[in-house]
This record gives structure tokens, sequence and C-alpha cells, in this order.
């Protein structure tokens, strides 16, 4: 991680093997990525956002998620891509974000509850429970489909990533 953030490599680094591939193709790709940025001593401007991309968001979310792999965090997972991705300039979060916002499947209301529910603090933990006993109050007839609401991209906090007050949640949503 310093040769890539730092931009200086040793020879013997620079000249290793990279392995071989791993299962997982993003992860493959993204490593390849790295390799490839430390090896160039001028690297052109699409290789140095991919790069930075990685080491700021896409490595940092690898490691949270493997370190946190529940359901219960999904929406934190999720609200944290978001987060960490607001550096990128205008028109690269515009490509990111609707990448997200069709992959935000953590964003739909039952997600962002269960998240809610498994929170460490009393009083998001309630919020969640007041949400449920709202949507109890109302009703939906016919099939639901599951479809993810849009995401909120300015979002404070993982409880924020949905507009609660745009959507009319109810039972058999959750």
């Amino acid at each position: 991680m310093t040769a890539v953030s730092t931009g200086v490599c040793s020879s013997d680094l620079a000249n290793m093997e990279p392995g071989p591939l791993n299962h997982s193709k993003w992860l493959t790709t993204a490593n390849r990525i790295l390799r490839l940025y430390i090896t160039k001593t001028d690297p052109d401007e699409k290789l140095v956002i991919l790069a930075t991309y990685v080491m700021k968001v896409y490595g940092p979310m690898w490691f949270t998620i493997k370190s946190n792999p529940s359901c219960i965090n999904g929406a934190k997972h999720l609200w944290q891509t978001v987060s960490l991705s607001r550096y990128l300039k205008s028109d690269m979060k515009k490509i990111v974000d609707n990448v997200i916002q069709r992959n935000g499947y953590f964003g739909h209301p039952e997600n962002v509850l269960v998240a809610m529910l498994g929170d460490d603090m009393e009083s998001i933990r309630e919020l969640a429970y007041q949400q449920i006993l709202t949507a109890r109050s109302e009703t939906a007839p016919g099939i639901r489909t599951f479809k993810v609401p849009a995401l909120n991209f300015d979002a404070e906090d993982y409880t924020q990533i949905i507009m609660w007050q745009d959507l009319k949640i109810t039972e058999a949503d959750f």
C-alpha cells in the first residue's frame, strides 16, 4: 500500500510476480491496477484515477466488508461506499453514483431497517421500531416488488441513505 500511495516502489517489488489469480474477478482487477500503477514512472490520468479509487474506496470497503460480513451491516457498508466516493469529481461521481444506485440493494427500506434494528445506539433502534409501527398501520394491496428507492447520496449517516419522508412503507415491505 505504501508503494501505491507514495508512488515510490523498490525494483525488487516492481519485478515480483503478482501470483495466481484470485477467484474474485474484481479483487484481481484491483490488484492488477495497483500493480500496473506502481510499475509506471509516469502513469496516465486514467490509471491514476483508477488506482486512487481502489486505494480510497474499493480497498477500504473490501476490508470493511470482509471484517463485518453480516447483512446487519449492509446498509452501513452501502452508505460508507457512498461516503468514501464523495472525493470524486462530479463527472466521475455521476458514473459511480449510477452504479451504486443500480446495485444498492441494501438501500431498500427492509435492509435499512434490519441495520437500524441491529444498531448499537438505542435511539436508532427506537427509530426503526417507530418506522415499523407506522408501516404496520398502512396496507398495500397486491404483489409488492422489491425496488430500491432513490438513494440519498448526501446522507450523513446510513439511516438517511433513503428519504423516509418520500416513501410509503407498508407492512409488506418489511
